[in-house]
């Protein structure tokens, strides 16, 4: 019998949000839902409707700029480090920092620097490391896909002695370590960015199937990042006889995102209706809100369906994920 494990305890121990200006706080209210239009930030929190706050990643707010936080807690392998920004209308520069210690000369386990000026038709990203008062003269480059005035979608998982980085949900390469990443304790992102909105650290390396303890019972969220691998992912709540709640299949191959259920464990119609605006090798971030009347499903941060309750929505116990993916994270959190 397969082990379950509980979200919750995944969310505390794996999962972080920087706030402005102060130390990164492990809660398990966050989670990872994506907003791709930066809308987020352009009126008082009080005054968004439903809709807008379910497009939002828990904890979206505006963060000072230059940004520096201190992390709660060592990173550690299958973690992915997210931040989300808009970049300026002439930039130049932006950096990406680990620090070990908060001070100006600290080591840089990872620097990471994004250079809109180099390169023939497009930037460059240089990682380097800075160790006792030196920097490495070992630098090495990748394509950056960042432009004025976009977005600023960076992620960096750590996998294998490695730093996996993905631009705007591509993956863009990879860097080895260079330094331990014992004793880093700060985060620091600069440059020409006009707005930091997101800042998060947290997942693991999750099994294939994964399965978890996980009541996403009316007023809860499940937000999971993945990589697509192949034709199919699955995202199913069940019951707690096993009955399927709800089933979000994700289908590469056939262009299409089929929502179904069970009831009196017979499988209902399928539900396809929905524009398929996924990309194959890219990082997609799928929200599922259980309202009392239906599941509401956000993909990339955008609405994408509502799923009408077949049976009670208060019996959700368990989440499995499976298929052709590879989980970044996983969180359950109240709406």
């Amino acid at each position: 019998m397969t082990k379950l494990t509980p979200i919750l305890l995944i969310a505390i121990l794996g999962y972080a949000v920087g706030h402005p200006a102060a130390e990164v706080v492990v809660s398990t209210t966050d989670a990872t839902s994506s907003s791709e239009e930066d809308t987020s930030t352009a009126k008082d929190p009080a005054a968004r409707t439903k809709e807008e706050k379910y497009r939002l990643y828990v904890g979206e707010q505006n963060y000072q700029l230059p940004f520096k936080t201190r992390i709660s807690e060592p990173f550690k392998e299958g973690q992915t480090i997210h931040a989300l920004g808009t970049i300026g209308n002439d930039p130049k520069r932006i950096d990406f920092n680990f620090h070990k210690g908060g001070g100006e000369g600290a080591d840089m386990p990872l620097h990471l620097s994004i250079r809109f000026t180099e390169g023939l038709f497009a930037g460059k990203i240089v990682y380097n490391t800075f160790k006792d008062g030196n920097w490495s003269t070992d630098e090495q480059r990748i394509s950056s896909p960042y432009k004025a005035n976009e977005n600023f979608d960076i992620r960096v998982r750590i996998m294998n002695g490695k730093y996996v980085v993905f631009g705007n949900r591509r993956e863009l390469g990879s860097f080895e370590q260079r330094m331990g990443l014992e004793g880093v304790d700060h985060v620091s992102i600069s440059g020409d960015l006009v707005r930091l909105r997101v800042f998060h650290y947290g997942g693991t390396v999750f099994p294939n199937p994964y399965t978890a303890i996980a009541q996403v019972t009316p007023g809860k969220r499940l937000d999971v990042s993945a990589m697509p691998k192949g034709k199919r992912v699955n995202v199913n709540l069940y019951r707690k006889g096993g009955e399927y709640a709800l089933q979000v299949s994700i289908r590469y191959d056939e262009g299409a995102i089929v929502r179904n259920a069970m009831k009196g464990s017979e499988w209902g119609k399928e539900e396809r209706d929905g524009k398929f605006k996924l990309v194959d090798k890219e990082i997609f971030d799928l929200t599922v809100i259980n309202e009392e009347f239906s599941f509401q499903i956000f993909v990339n941060g955008k609405r994408f369906a509502s799923f009408g309750h077949r049976g009670s929505p208060h019996d959700i116990e368990t989440l499995e994920i499976d298929g052709n993916v590879d989980v970044h994270s996983v969180t359950i959190t109240p709406i």
